[in-house]
């Protein structure tokens, strides 16, 4: 048999964490709950202790078990946490030498058939989280945003709209692809605090910041109304638009980065 067409046997700590890890998906294991003592799993599964130690670390490395230290420690169960595979694509994604221009194309892209979907089926209470994050910015723009600090609280209000369209969306998957991207467009956002902090024509650069406001009333406004095709087609467009102001300062070309 050629050695490429060979099987490998996954190892006793990947097939215990595998049981283990099917245990805490289906809720056998609920979340905060305990897992067995050492010796008791031990005896179960059949396996020594460092084999049981090595499943525990691959099950805490993808986020599904936290080890608490002390008399009355042992592993955790959790729930699955989206940041790992943020964070895992977000590594993956510099590796590969994955352009600016790249994940801006995706954002638009995911957030255009976010918005199609949140149109269609936004519930009165994200219609409402998004109206109070709108009237947020308006307060924030009202108050001024000269300062570092100000501007900062300021894109962390747009990092909360875009993740409400995503959230409200009502669709789980396209949600967590989203959120698996959000470690790389906060660094992104990231950069630009920066930059707006250290570049002395600053001002110039938040002038179009009323527009974006105006463009989210916008959004809220066609969503209430249901009006699919205007908002899919309106929130192009802003992406499209807020993607060209950032290419105005930002080569397009260069690779994203995440871990300096």
């Amino acid at each position: 048999m050629p050695a490429e067409a060979k099987v490998r046997v996954p190892k006793a700590s990947e097939q215990i964490a595998n049981r283990l890890r099917g245990q805490i998906v289906r809720g056998e294991i609920e979340p905060g709950q305990m897992l067995p003592p050492e010796k008791t799993l031990m005896v179960q599964l059949g396996v020594s202790r460092p084999t049981l130690r090595e499943a525990f670390r691959i099950l805490e490395s993808e986020g599904l078990i936290t080890v608490v230290t002390g008399s009355r420690g042992g592993p955790r169960a959790r729930l699955p946490d989206l940041g790992v595979a943020s964070r895992h694509i977000g590594l993956y994604l510099q590796i590969q030498g994955t352009t600016l221009e790249d994940v801006l194309e995706a954002r638009t892209e995911f957030e255009s058939a976010c918005v199609r979907l949140l149109a269609k089926r936004c519930p009165p209470e994200g219609l409402a989280s998004l109206q109070e994050c709108v009237d947020n910015h308006r307060k924030r723009l009202a108050d001024g945003l000269d300062s570092p600090e100000a501007f900062v609280r300021w894109v962390g209000l747009t990092a909360e709209f875009h993740e409400l369209i995503s959230l409200y969306c009502g669709n789980k998957t396209l949600n967590a692809q989203v959120s698996a991207l959000r470690d790389v467009l906060d660094a992104h956002r990231m950069m630009g605090i920066r930059q707006r902090v250290d570049d002395a024509d600053a001002p110039e650069r938040t002038a179009y910041v009323p527009s974006v406001v105006d463009d989210y009333q916008r959004l809220v406004d066609l969503v209430s109304a249901r009006d699919v095709v205007r908002a899919e087609k309106h929130w192009r467009g802003h992406l499209e638009h807020a993607t060209e102001i950032i290419y105005r300062n930002r080569d397009r070309t260069a690779t994203i980065s995440l871990f300096d």
